[in-house]
Formats: C-alpha cells, structure tokens, sequence
C-alpha cells in the first residue's frame, strides 16, 4: 500500500464529556512536501531571516518539493516600501529560487497576505459559528489597566478572557461598539513532535489569555493569518525560529478548531552573537544587501550559516573552511542534524570563507575574468574624480595583483583601503620633498636596480641587503627610506613583496621622481 501520510486521533483529555482529539499528521518520504518562507516585509532580509530562508530550501530541494515565498503584510504600520523586492532580489543573488510566489504566482495565491483579507474574515466567521471564537469589545484603555496590574503583582500580562462569557443582554449593549475577534483557547496537553527539539509541550491555555486573531481593523494577526494561509496552501512542513515554538501549541488548537491536519513543525535554534546576545535585525551590518555591497560573496554567506546551525555531517578533523556549492549542500541535508542549542555566529569567521570563494574564482577562466572586471569596476569608482592617477586597468596587471593579495585578502574591496593604495596612487610631489632622504643614495640604488634581472622577493631582499651593506647604510633605514619613496606608507606589505607587486618598471619611475628633489 503506498500511503503519502497516516493520521492519528490523540486524546488530550480524559474527561469524558470533555473529549478532545488533536489530529497529528505524518509525511513519508514520498508525500509532497512543500514549505514556505513567510517574511515580514518591515525592512532588509539580515543573516537569521536568511538562515531561515536557506533551510526551508535546503529541506524542500533535499525531498523533491516545492518552494513557497508568502509575505506576512498584516502589520500595515510596519511595512517599508520596497521591502518585498528587495527581499526577492536578496534571494535571486543567493541563488535561492521559489516555486511559488508574488512574483511567479502560483495555484494557491496570491501569496500577499493584505490581498487575502476576504479569505480570512471568512474563516474568522466559521470560528465564530462554530463557538470557537467570539467578539471582544474591551477598550485599550482597560487592555493597559490589566498589563499595569500584571506589572504590579509581578505577573506576565494576560487578557482575563472577559468577553469570553458575555451574555445577550451584554451583548446587545455593546452593538455598535468597536471590537476584536478572540479564539477560545482549550486546557490541553499541547504536545507536539518537533523536528528538532523532540517532544514539546505547552499548556498554553494555563499561561495566556485568549489571543485576538482578527483585529479590530478586520486584518488578522499572525496566529490566525500563518495556520490559515498553510492550510490552503497545504504546506506540510513549516520550518522556523524557535522564538515562535510557544505559539505553536497555540496554531495546532486553532488548526483542531477549523478540523485540520497541522503540518509538521520544526523550529530553528536561536542565532547569537558571539557574547551570547540575540542577533538583531537592528544590527545594520548583518543584512543581506550590506555583505553584497561590501564585496561578500554568495556561495561564502551559504556556508557560513550552515557552518553555524548544523545540518550536515561535520569534519571534525580539520579547520579548513571548505565552500560546497549550492547543490552538494541540497545532497547532504538532514533535518535530524540540526543543532538544538543556541547557534553562536562568529561574524569575524565570514572573511575566511570568502576568501575560499575567491580563490575558487580565481581558479576558473569564467570566475577570474568575473573577479577582474569588478575590480576594473571599484577602481573606476574609487579614482574617477582623481584626475592625477593614471590606472593600469589591463586584464594581466589586475590578474598580477589578485594573485599577489590573494593570502592576505578576504574580498577585493580591501584592495582599495589606506594599506594597499599604493598599487594604484603614487606618493605626490610634495609628499616625496617632505621626505628626510639621502638623494644621491637614492640615485645609487635606482642605478644599482636597472640592473637586477631577477625582481623577485627573495633576491631583492638579498640585493637591498648586501646594497646597505655596500653603501654603509643601515638596513631598517634603508627599507624606511625605500617604503616611503615607493608607497608613501608607514607600513604594510614588506618593501620587497611592494616593489614586485609594483614591477620594476614602476619602482625605476618612482625612484626617479625622488632623484629630482628641489
């Protein structure tokens, strides 16, 4: 028999007249299985909504299913203009690509929450029929009193299910007035099998008041909007922080409420600095967008989370930083690795990772010919407005330098930072006559160079020295003297790894301009 799930009827309760079933559903491995990645779109996709974004894709691809990008729109007061296509441009240039969604649509959109409000004020009305629900028509005013109060007795705030037991008469005196719609929440086992954590259970009848689900403004809030929109569009895995596992007990009695199947639940460890604090949005460095500008690499972001969170058999025997490409990482996904415990993020770890992935790109004729044109591309930037730099822009020279920094890189942006502007600016003349130098010395080692065929590091480190020696100079004042003339730095690369770097054309010519000191 080739069954895609099995349901099975759990008593939650033993009192009889009270007998209450939650239906748990079990996929196997040939059931469709398809996910959904639900943000919000209150600003930039950062490192945990992308972390979240990437599981739920490896999951799906890893069981031939499908992909669904829905957005949670339902806190108007929260949206940024924008955000949705900067979330999907996000996501394209990580390689992430969805099934379904706002952009491709798909057979159970639309995938907008704002564009599905009729759908949910009908299913709050079923709730409403079926007794599960009811109108609440308390003020904020006393909302704020009860929060007050908790506050005073030192108790977490809950609403005092008030409207619960209105009567007609009650009722009848507040037509008219503003209300909310609230769900009845059960007392129950609230047991669930998650994915990661195992077995969880939460009685959250016994902790919290009951939850409004639609608002007074005829928007639903999240618990009713997510249970809703998974069961139409029969999602049946949903993968998500574990800032959300309290509320999960709370979405299956609204599932058993409407008579459905919940979807399996797994929830994903929390992601901490490396301090121990929680990693926020608020922190503008983490987002997508700012690692794209400042040069991070796609594939280097992909490993980078994985390495944190688990889901894959870990090397333990070595430290290298290996990059998988986007497919190997769908291959060997399990669910059942992923780390139950908090997920410490060592953000200053990410450079080494994107250095694996540039020296991939330099390896390939496609990935190095890529590499040289975005440096073609920030150089222009960088030195456009500068009109006394004249840029090597050649393929080979930009080739020459990559291949130099390459060990002490991590993106090619660095290549235009304070340590390695003297591949592209030359010291200025006025900079050179401020300079504290013996002129005729210079003119002896520019003579004494014109003649070095060999313009490599370790022969010019034998030249230089045995040169001082000859001329009765001390060494570290000879390289002082050298560093400054070539590339008016204080310090950085060795002068002899600077003066191959430059070529020895270019030494000669900078030499040169330091001869005519007036």
């Amino acid at each position: 028999m080739n069954m895609n799930k099995w349901v099975f009827n759990v008593r939650l309760s033993r009192n009889i007249k009270h007998i209450q079933y939650l239906n748990i559903r079990f996929y196997s491995d040939s059931a469709a299985v398809r996910v959904r990645f639900a943000p919000s779109p209150t600003g930039q996709l950062h490192l945990g909504g992308f972390r979240t974004a990437l599981y739920n894709y490896l999951f799906a691809k890893s069981r031939g299913g499908k992909y669904i990008l829905r957005i949670e729109d339902t806190d108007r007061t929260r949206v940024v203009d924008g955000a949705v296509e900067q979330l999907q441009e996000d996501l394209k240039w990580l390689g992430i690509e969805f099934d379904e969604g706002p952009s491709n649509n798909g057979p159970y959109g639309p995938y907008i929450q704002s564009e599905r409000l009729e759908n949910y004020q009908r299913r709050t009305q079923q709730l409403l029929s079926s007794g599960h629900a009811y109108k609440c028509y308390c003020t904020e005013k006393r909302l704020e009193l009860l929060r007050r109060d908790a506050l005073r007795t030192r108790t977490i705030p809950r609403y005092d299910n008030k409207c619960r037991s209105l009567d007609d008469e009650d009722l009848s005196h507040n037509e008219g007035k503003k209300y909310c719609i609230r769900f009845k929440l059960n007392q129950s086992d609230g047991f669930f099998n998650d994915l990661v954590y195992g077995r969880t259970a939460r009685n959250v009848a016994a902790v919290e008041g009951d939850p409004v689900i639609l608002k007074s403004d005829g928007f639903p809030t999240y618990h009713l909007a997510n249970v809703v929109d998974d069961h139409d569009m029969k999602i049946t895995h949903v993968l998500r922080g574990v800032e959300w596992q309290p509320s999960t007990s709370k979405h299956i009695l609204l599932y058993r409420a409407f008579g459905w199947n919940p979807p399996n639940f797994a929830h994903l460890p929390l992601l901490i600095n490396k301090d121990g604090t929680k990693l926020s949005k608020r922190q503008n460095d983490i987002t997508i967008n700012a690692y794209r500008e400042n040069g991070i690499y796609p594939e280097a972001l992909l490993n980078f989370v994985i390495s944190c969170g688990g889901g894959f058999v870990q090397n333990k025997e070595t430290n290298n930083v290996y990059i998988k490409p986007l497919s190997e990482l769908i291959s060997k996904f399990d669910i059942s690795l992923i780390n139950s415990n908090s997920c410490q993020v060592p953000l200053d770890k990410l450079g080494y990772f994107n250095q694996a992935q540039l020296k991939i790109e330099l390896n390939t004729d496609l990935g190095r010919k890529r590499t040289t044109g975005e440096l073609k591309n920030i150089l222009k930037n960088t030195f456009s407005n500068d009109k006394s730099v004249e840029l090597d822009l050649s393929e080979n020279h930009l080739n020459k330098i990559l291949k130099w920094s390459i060990n002490r890189i991590t993106n090619i942006n660095e290549l235009i930072h304070e340590n390695y502007k003297f591949i592209w600016l030359k010291p200025s003349e006025s900079a050179i006559k401020s300079m504290d130098y013996d002129i005729d010395i210079v003119i002896k080692l520019k003579h004494h160079l014109i003649n070095i065929d060999d313009f490599t590091i370790d022969n010019l480190g034998t030249v230089l020295k045995e040169f001082s020696k000859s001329n009765n100079i001390v060494y570290s004042n000879l390289m002082k003297m050298l560093r400054n003339i070539i590339s008016g730095l204080k310090q950085g690369p060795g002068v002899s790894e600077i003066m191959v770097i430059l070529g020895k054309e270019e030494v000669i010519a900078r030499l040169n301009k330091a001869c005519v000191k007036g």
